[in-house]
């Protein structure tokens, strides 16, 4: 056993247990950090860690579900403020049984759509509402011309509200929006310029006001979503990152190892599915279409269980290496394996067996110096 070997079974039992654990929590709360709180995927840790784990998991799905709930009712708001500001008071904001901010606004809404039909609502009051919304509103003329904002607007944008107002509202986005388009948007991803000549990332939608039949301008709401585009740009990060890492795993998983010049070998480690299956006939090809062996060596001493799944990958890549002229020894045929592939009833007539690495090595070098020219 190697020096390599050792030191992956001494990683073995309770520590490496522990640093696994606190690698798998860490994963946790670097995605949590980042606004990720998507953890589908089971832990298959035991002990103390897998509970820790599986606690952090069930935060995640918590908070992931209060983040949806709360987005979903600030939408379900927006919208009531676009009916009201086109003078629709068909529409009534949802109150919740949570008595926090988000009910408080819907029943400050539902209150200013009573006095709106009664028509005694202060414009003092609409202007309060306005700026109580956590969205940028901006409200145009027909002209496409600013006429009035809310506090979320400077905020965002670090404009006073006085250098909007008489502004065009497409000078404020990095991208051409027509101002025909700027009429009915649900959701349009873009950009909004800032004050510093800096850019944030919102989310538009816009509504047409109308004064009976005639459009008299148009209400926009801008939503923030620079937290959201920098968590998914982090978690696509991650994702390559996991991506190139199993891709290497999956390399080294398979090696093509050469012995000599005319003889590569090539380890079979753990359980063989289709994809693996796939895998090992891939590594094959390639390797034997760069070395241009004699003989290649398939070891599956490692491979735990040999059933019909391994058995079928070995005789679909010992006929594609005869393809190409190449003669293949399967080595670490135990007893138990040889049962088995006599039971399933495997045609391996083709296939030089060998109980040993060692063995099969020592005899495709005999082989190979048999064939060789003097």
């Amino acid at each position: 056993m190697g020096t390599g070997e050792r030191n992956d079974a001494g990683r073995d039992g309770p520590e490496g247990a522990a640093e696994v654990g606190l690698r798998e929590v860490a994963e946790l709360v670097r995605r949590f950090q980042s606004g990720d709180y998507q953890c589908a995927e089971a832990s298959s840790l035991d002990g103390a860690a897998g509970e820790i784990v599986g606690e952090l998991k069930a935060l995640g799905a918590s908070l992931a579900g209060e983040r949806k709930t709360r987005e979903a009712r600030l939408e379900a708001l927006a919208r009531v403020v676009l009916q009201l500001a086109t003078l629709d008071f068909a529409a009534r904001a949802a109150v919740g049984d949570k008595h926090d901010a988000i009910d408080g606004l819907a029943v400050g809404l539902n209150m200013l759509r009573e006095e709106l039909q009664r028509s005694t609502v202060s414009k003092a009051y609409l202007n309060s509402i306005f700026d109580s919304m956590a969205d940028a509103l901006v409200v145009t003329g027909p002209d496409g011309v600013i006429r009035t904002v809310n506090r979320a607007t400077t905020d965002l944008l670090g404009y006073g509200a006085q250098e909007l107002v008489g502004r065009r509202l497409d000078e404020l986005f990095d991208d051409d929006i027509g101002e025909g388009e700027l009429s009915e948007l649900r959701g349009r991803e873009t950009r909004c310029l800032t004050r510093s000549g800096g850019a944030v990332e919102v989310s538009l939608s816009s509504s047409n006001l109308r004064d009976g039949t005639q459009v008299d301008g148009v209400v926009c709401v801008l939503r923030d979503i620079t937290e959201r585009k920098r968590a998914e740009e982090e978690r696509r990060r991650l994702e390559e990152a996991l991506k190139a890492q199993h891709e290497l795993i999956r390399r080294m998983s398979t090696p093509l190892i050469p012995i000599s010049d005319d003889i590569v070998v090539m380890p079979i480690v753990g359980a063989v599915d289709d994809e693996r299956a796939d895998q090992v006939l891939e590594s094959l090809l390639v390797g034997i279409a760069a070395s241009q062996p004699r003989v290649a060596i398939l070891d599956i001493t490692a491979v735990a269980v040999v059933d019909a799944q391994v058995a079928s990958t070995l005789l679909r890549a010992a006929g594609a290496a005869r393809l190409l002229g190449v003669e293949v020894v399967l080595t670490g045929v135990r007893a138990e394996v040889a049962r088995t592939l006599v039971e399933l009833d495997f045609d391996l007539t083709e296939l030089v067996t060998c109980s040993t690495l060692q063995r099969g090595i020592a005899l495709s070098m005999r082989r190979d110096r048999g064939t060789r020219r003097p």
